[in-house]
Parts: C-alpha cells; structure tokens; sequence
C-alpha cells in the first residue's frame, strides 16, 4: 500500500469518529431536553392532580348545597305557633314538658323569637325529638342546651332545658 491510502483511511477513520462524536453529542443534547421537558410536564401533572382533587372536593361541597332544599322554609307568625309544632312532636316522643318561657324580642316591641323549654325525657327519646325538629319546615336552631340526670329518676330519664331560635314573620 502507498502513502496516499494512509492517509485516506486515517482521514476517513477521523470523520467516521468526528461523526460519531458529533452523533453522540447531539443525541445526549437531546435527550437532555427531552428530560427536561418531562420533568416540566410531570410537575405540571402533579399539580394540576391537586387542582382537580380541590376542584373535585369544591364540587361535592356544591352539590351538597344544590342538594338542600331551603325554598320549603317557611316562617312562623309566632313562637307560639312553634311551640304549637313542637307539642304534637313532644307527645309522640312520650316526653314531658314542664314549661314553656318566650324571649328574644327588642325594646323596641319587635316580635319575640325564641323559646325556652323545660322538659322530662327519656334520653334516645330526646334525641328523636331533636332528629324531628331538625326536619321541620321552620327554620331554628339551638341557642343553649343543658341536659342533667336527675338522680330521683330512673336511669334513663333526663332534665332538659332547651333555648330555641325560630325564624318569625316580619
């Protein structure tokens, strides 16, 4: 072989490892980007898990709103006239009302809106009680509550002083 074919070779030895090299160089370039690029995209997906997850959980609060039914709310002319829903409810829980105070009006003759009670119960009973109120058409709530055991009693039965907030007609 001649000198010249040496040098051909070498030469074409050179650009096959420069082309190779420059091979290699662009592929890593690549992949680099490329793995940056996934890790952007992985931490978007990350976040946008909790983004659903929230809206996820906003939803059902919403749906749970939508659920409630608070057209069907009506007022009452007088707590009175709630006392009045309460007795029949009281009476088919076989619990006794011992009094019955009104109070919550202003100084100014507004209409009294609250209403204290006095009563003897059987404990679950008055727990019924509480479950039946809880679905009347009125809306009320429960201002203060004291529950004592009167130890002359048998077991089961309580003291019960209940105040109750109802929503009156203006």
């Amino acid at each position: 072989m001649n000198k010249n074919s040496y040098f051909i070779f070498t030469g074409a030895f050179f650009a096959l490892c420069l082309l190779l090299c420059v091979g290699v160089w662009f592929s890593l370039k690549q992949l680099y980007s490329c793995r940056e690029e996934y890790d952007q995209l992985d931490a978007e997906r990350h976040n946008n898990t909790g983004i659903i997850s929230t809206l996820e959980a906003r939803n059902a609060s919403l749906s749970q709103i939508t659920e409630l039914n608070i057209n069907r709310a009506m007022a009452v002319p007088d707590v009175v006239a709630f006392y009045g829903m309460i007795t029949p409810i009281a009476a088919s829980r076989r619990i006794s009302l011992t009094s019955m105070t009104l109070s919550g009006g202003d100084s100014q003759g507004g209409k009294e809106n609250a209403i204290t009670l006095r009563l003897f119960a059987n404990y679950y009973q008055f727990a019924g009680m509480l479950a039946d109120l809880r679905n009347l058409n009125v809306p009320s709530k429960i201002i203060s509550l004291k529950i004592n055991r009167n130890h002359t009693l048998p077991e089961e039965l309580i003291e019960a002083e209940m105040t109750l907030e109802v929503m009156t007609e203006e």
